[in-house]
């Protein structure tokens, strides 16, 4: 969506280093110099004494008094993490060495001429594996920093690639690509793929048909290539274990292997040379080779993710296929659902990357660059003024809730809560195909017995309304009892049945992306019974939700 006076800014909170860019009508993006000497500032934290440390100044310290990769502890859920000091090793809050982070960012942005404030349209981007919580607590910690960010402005990181992708050819080589998009995102802290429908054009339409996400990313990469240098090492007769401070040679080990990893990108073999400060130890020299073999592992890992994203986006289809044939389909015939494939993030600088993704999808066309750096492709994407207004996601970025009179007193609870995901990666991997996220019977919140209502909100609180079968309405009346019945399908099936055995068995064309007052209603249809019909393109049946009130300016 663009923004109210015409430009937008995005803020790309990354695992290894962050990124502020800013577009101006139909100009290019333009990246902020948020770093000393590059465009981006290091994701990085220590302490002096109760001074936090962020960026540069964090990078010159010892590396065993750094705090890397902070934003994988949203991702798992920590509050706490530990880092060395003079003194010994503490215990942090993990949040309060976001908001460190967060707040740097927004300061340098300023200096840099492009202030983070209420006048632009900001959208800040997540990885499409968080769900509601994950993403409400990178909120509220914006929100500490000094971030004007909301739900509505939260983008999935490779969802904000594709729209890069999309915007640029369209407005670099007046091309509008239309078919189905895998974007690869691989960073340090996550990997992210989504598959999408693209429809390009002066105002692309997008559907999100799956994003599945692991840990398994730059991060492990590094792990394991450090786990190779202390063998070698070893090899040369020094045992890492019985130095003096093993825990500071295995942190400069770890920063090695980042270094090595950038430079192998460069040359056919790199040489680690380690400080004197840990004593005089041997050069080990590394290979791209070296690298690869190590790699391998990791990018079967990520190869089964790729097939399980692209079976997922076939549960979105409604046609004839039962489940029988879809688990039947090898990779040579899901190949063929992919019409483009776009590399984005760090680790996609990486050449052994582009080879093993690039050979899945023979036919496709296979883009590394969306008029940026691949690691700068999720902020260009954030930072689009085009390209947001018809945005489809693969799972309800809404909550829903049942709502009933106890005593005079109305009572709430959540049947299912924003982004939770409608399965998990293992079961896609796994060939299920009757997959989605379903409360039932004692499960289902609420009373037992009594009537109530299902409603549903967005993340920030705000009830929308529903249009079904042609009619308005608030929301859908239901008795409780202990056959209950709620269930979300991938398609964009709702089935209900209340204790009294009612039933209803609806459908939403795609799930939109609810930004604030700019929907007022979401549409369901009520699905027949009987075989299903033929498919057909999505952005021929999609009926949008209609704006509140078109033209009127966005409020708060």
């Amino acid at each position: 969506m663009a923004g109210v006076h015409g430009y937008a800014i995005g803020v790309d909170f990354g695992t290894s280093t962050s990124f502020v860019a800013e577009q101006v009508g139909r100009r290019p993006v333009e990246i902020a110099p948020l770093g000393r000497t590059t465009r981006w500032l290091p994701s990085l934290a220590s302490y002096h004494g109760e001074t936090i440390l962020v960026g540069e100044d964090a990078e010159s310290l010892p590396a065993d008094q750094v705090l890397r990769s902070i934003k994988r502890s949203i991702t798992e859920n920590r509050l706490h993490v530990q880092v060395a000091g003079p003194n010994g090793v503490r215990t942090v809050l993990v949040d309060e060495v976001v908001v460190a982070i967060l707040a740097e960012i927004a300061r340098r942005a300023e200096s840099a001429g492009r202030p983070i404030t209420f006048e632009r349209e900001l959208r800040l981007g997540c990885p499409a594996m968080w769900d509601g919580e994950q993403r409400q607590r990178l909120l509220d910690l914006a929100a500490k920093a000094g971030l004007p960010a909301d739900h509505s402005g939260l983008v999935d990181e490779p969802v904000a690639a594709g729209v890069a992708w999309v915007t640029h050819r369209f407005l670099r080589y007046g091309e509008r690509p239309e078919g189905r998009l895998l974007v690869f995102d691989m960073g340090g802290g996550t990997l992210d793929i989504a598959v999408l429908d693209v429809v390009g054009g002066e105002r692309p339409e997008i559907a999100v048909l799956s994003a599945l996400g692991t840990t398994h990313a730059g991060d492990l990469l590094d792990e394991t290539i450090a786990g190779d240098l202390e063998a070698e090492l070893g090899s040369r007769g020094v045992d890492v274990a019985a130095l003096p401070n093993p825990l500071l040679v295995r942190a400069l080990l770890l920063r090695a292997a980042r270094e090595a990893k950038v430079a192998l990108t460069r040359v056919r073999e790199h040489r680690v040379v380690l400080p004197r400060i840990v004593g005089q130890l041997p050069v080990v020299p590394y290979s791209r080779e070296q690298m690869e073999e190590a790699f391998q592992p990791q990018m079967r890992v990520a190869e089964q993710l790729v097939w399980a994203a692209v079976r997922a986006a076939r549960l979105t289809e409604r046609g004839n296929r039962s489940p029988v044939d879809l688990r039947r389909q090898g990779s040579d015939e899901l190949a063929g659902d992919i019409n483009f494939v776009l590399l984005a993030g760090g680790m996609c600088r990486i050449p052994y990357v582009e080879r093993r993704i690039g050979a899945l999808f023979p036919g496709a066309q296979v883009f590394d660059s969306a008029g940026v750096e691949p690691d700068e492709a999720i902020v260009a994407g954030l930072a689009a003024t085009t390209g947001y207004e018809r945005i489809n996601l693969h799972r309800p970025g809404i909550d829903f809730v049942v709502e009933w009179n106890d005593g005079g007193q109305r009572r709430e609870a959540t049947v299912y809560h924003a982004y939770t995901p409608l399965y998990e990666p293992w079961q896609a991997m796994s060939g299920q195909f009757d997959l989605g996220y379903e409360r039932y019977g004692r499960d289902f919140p609420g009373p037992g017995q009594g009537n109530g209502v299902l409603r549903v909100r967005t993340p920030a609180g705000e009830y929308l309304g529903l249009k079904y079968e042609g009619q308005d309405m608030d929301g859908i009346q239901l008795t409780f009892g202990r056959d209950i019945f709620f269930k979300l399908y991938c398609d964009g099936r709702i089935v209900l049945r209340d204790g009294a055995g009612r039933s209803y068995l609806m459908r939403v064309d795609r799930w939109p992306r609810i930004m604030g007052r700019d929907y007022a209603r979401l549409v369901l249809r009520t699905v027949a019974d009987g075989p299903p019909a033929p498919p057909t393109p999505w952005y021929l049946e999609k009926e949008w939700a209609p704006p509140a009130a078109r033209g009127r300016p966005r409020q708060g």
